[in-house]
C-alpha cells in the first residue's frame, strides 16, 4: 500500500504524444537540411566543383545563365553601336581624295554628288527644263503647222473662187483678192515663226538634250564633283590670303544663297518635292546650303578672274619643241646649249605637228593661253615657267615634264603691255577659272592625292535615281520629226 502511494504519478498520454511528434518533427528538418547541403560528388565543369553542395550549383548555374544572357546582349548593342558608328562617322570621314595634306571627305562628296545629279535632273526634266522646252516648242510648230495648212486651203479656195468670177473688174474683185493678200501675210509670218520655232526644236531634239543626258551618269557626275571639290580648296586657301574687298566679290552672301536654293527647289521635276529629295538622297537643307555654297563660290571666282583679264595685257613671243622620250630631249637640249638651231632642231624632232612646220614658232602668248591652244587644258606647267617674272629674252628652259611628253621652250621676245584681239580676250575670259586652277596645281610642291575609285561610284554615295551610264546616242522621234511645212503659193 505504502510502495504504491510512493510510486510517481503516471503521465497524460497527450503529453507524451506531443512530446513524440515535436522529436519527429525536429528529425525530418534536420533530414532535409542535411539532404540540400550534401555534397554529390559530381563534378560541374572541367572536373572541377564535386565539393560544392546541389544547392550550391544550383546557385552557379543560374549566375552563369545570367552572366552569359547580359554578355551575349552587350556584346550584340556593341555590335550595332561600332556599326552605327563606322556607317555613319568613320566612314563619311574618310578621305576620297587630299590636297597638300587637307582631307575631302567621303562624306562631302557624297552631299555634292547629290546635289549636282539633283541639278543636272532639274535642267534636263525639271519642270522648267530641256524637256519642258522641248514640248512647249513642240507644241507651238504644230499650232503654227496648222494655221499655215489652214491659210493654204483658204487661198487655194479664194484662188478658184476668184477665177470662176467673170472677167471684168467687180467689187467682189477687188474683196476676194484682199481676202488673198490677207491670207497671204498671215501665211508668211505662221511660216516664218513655224521654221524658227521648228529650228529651235530640233537643236534641243537632236542636239541640246542628248549632250546633257551624256552628262547625267554616275562616272561624270561623280569626277566633276571631286573636282569641284579639290578646286574648292585652291580657292579657299587662296582666299585668305586676300584683303576684304575681293573676298566679298567672291564669297557668296546669305541674300544669294538662300536665293540660289530656292530657285533649285522651284526647278525640281514636277513630280519631286524638296522633301522627297532630301529624304532620298539622305541630305538636310543643311548640307544642300553648304554645297550651294561651294557651286556659288566657283561661280564668283570665275567671274572674278574674267574681269581681271584685260587687253592690253603682258604677252610673251615664243617658241616650243615637243618631243616623245627623255633620253631624246636630253640630247636636243645638250645640242642647244651648244649653239644648236632651236627652229631647225624642232622641224626635224618635234612631235607637235602644229608647230613643227614652223619651227615651234608659238606666236605671242598671254597668260593662260598655251595651256588652252597646246595642252588642251589638261596642265599649265608650261604656262607657269613661261610666265614666270624671272624670264628674259633668249632663254632656253630646261626639260620640261607635260601630259607624258617632254618640252623644251625659248623666250623670243617679251611685251609688258600688248593688244589682245577680241576672240583670244573672250576665250581668256571663258577659261579663267580653268586656267587659273591649272596653275594652281602645278605650282611647286602642291601635292593630290589619287582619287579612291571605290569611293567614288559606291552605291552609297550614289543617288539611286541617277543612271550608272549615259544613254545612247539615238534620239526618240528624231527620225518622225513634225509635219512638213507648205510651201507659199
Amino acid at each position: 500500500m505504502n510502495s504504491q502511494t510512493a510510486r510517481s504519478p503516471r503521465r497524460p498520454e497527450t503529453q507524451r504524444t506531443t512530446r513524440a511528434a515535436k522529436t519527429k518533427a525536429k528529425r525530418y528538418n534536420r533530414q532535409t537540411a542535411h539532404v540540400e547541403a550534401r555534397r554529390d560528388g559530381k563534378p560541374l565543369i572541367f572536373g572541377w566543383g564535386s565539393h560544392l553542395s546541389r544547392n550550391a550549383k544550383t546557385q552557379l548555374q543560374r549566375r552563369a545563365v545570367w552572366a552569359t544572357t547580359i554578355l551575349t546582349a552587350l556584346i550584340i548593342v556593341a555590335v550595332v553601336i561600332g556599326f552605327w558608328v563606322n556607317l555613319n562617322i568613320i566612314t563619311p570621314g574618310l578621305p576620297i581624295t587630299s590636297v597638300n595634306g587637307q582631307q575631302i571627305t567621303q562624306s562631302d562628296y557624297r552631299k555634292l554628288v547629290a546635289l549636282n545629279a539633283q541639278i543636272e535632273d532639274n535642267k534636263i526634266y525639271g519642270s522648267h527644263g530641256l524637256i519642258v522646252q522641248r514640248d512647249s516648242l513642240q507644241k507651238q510648230v504644230t499650232v503654227q503647222q496648222t494655221t499655215i495648212d489652214t491659210q493654204t486651203k483658204l487661198i487655194d479656195t479664194l484662188n478658184k473662187q476668184l477665177l470662176a468670177l467673170p472677167a471684168a473688174q467687180t467689187a467682189q474683185h477687188t474683196n476676194l483678192e484682199v481676202q488673198i493678200t490677207d491670207a497671204k501675210n498671215t501665211l508668211s509670218t505662221a511660216q516664218t515663226l513655224h521654221d524658227t520655232l521648228n529650228a529651235q526644236y530640233q537643236q534641243l531634239l537632236q542636239t541640246t538634250i542628248p549632250n546633257e543626258q551624256q552628262l547625267y551618269n554616275q562616272s561624270q557626275v561623280g569626277n566633276d564633283s571631286v573636282d569641284w571639290l579639290q578646286d574648292d580648296t585652291f580657292i579657299r586657301n587662296w582666299l585668305t590670303t586676300q584683303n576684304n574687298a575681293v573676298q566679298a566679290q567672291i564669297q557668296p552672301t546669305a541674300s544669294a544663297l538662300n536665293q540660289a536654293v530656292a530657285s533649285f527647289k522651284t526647278s525640281l521635276p514636277a513630280a519631286t518635292s524638296y522633301s522627297a529629295f532630301l529624304s532620298s538622297d539622305n541630305v538636310s537643307d543643311a548640307d544642300v546650303h553648304a554645297m550651294m555654297t561651294l557651286i556659288l563660290r566657283r561661280q564668283n571666282m570665275q567671274s572674278y578672274l574674267s574681269t581681271q583679264i584685260t587687253s592690253p595685257a603682258y604677252q610673251v613671243l615664243a617658241r616650243a619643241m615637243t618631243i616623245d622620250t627623255l633620253s631624246k630631249a636630253q640630247g636636243i637640249l645638250k645640242q642647244l646649249k651648244s649653239g644648236g638651231d632651236f627652229a631647225a632642231l624642232a622641224k626635224k624632232n618635234s612631235v607637235d605637228t602644229s608647230t613643227a612646220p614652223n619651227g615651234g614658232y608659238l606666236g605671242w602668248l598671254a597668260r593662260g593661253q598655251y595651256a588652252q591652244n597646246y595642252a588642251a587644258n589638261t596642265s599649265a606647267s608650261i604656262d607657269n615657267w613661261i610666265f614666270d617674272p624671272k624670264r628674259s629674252i633668249n632663254e632656253i628652259s630646261s626639260i620640261l615634264s607635260e601630259n607624258g611628253t617632254f618640252h623644251i621652250i625659248q623666250i623670243l621676245s617679251i611685251d609688258p603691255s600688248r593688244v589682245i584681239d577680241a576672240t583670244t580676250l573672250q576665250s581668256l575670259k571663258t577659261n579663267a577659272l580653268t586656267a587659273w586652277l591649272l596653275e594652281q596645281k602645278a605650282m611647286p610642291g602642291v601635292i593630290i592625292t589619287a582619287i579612291n575609285q571605290t569611293m567614288l561610284l559606291d552605291t552609297a554615295n550614289m543617288p539611286a535615281s541617277l543612271p550608272v551610264s549615259a544613254p545612247s546616242q539615238s534620239v526618240p522621234g528624231a527620225s518622225s520629226g513634225l509635219p512638213g511645212s507648205s510651201a507659199l503659193p
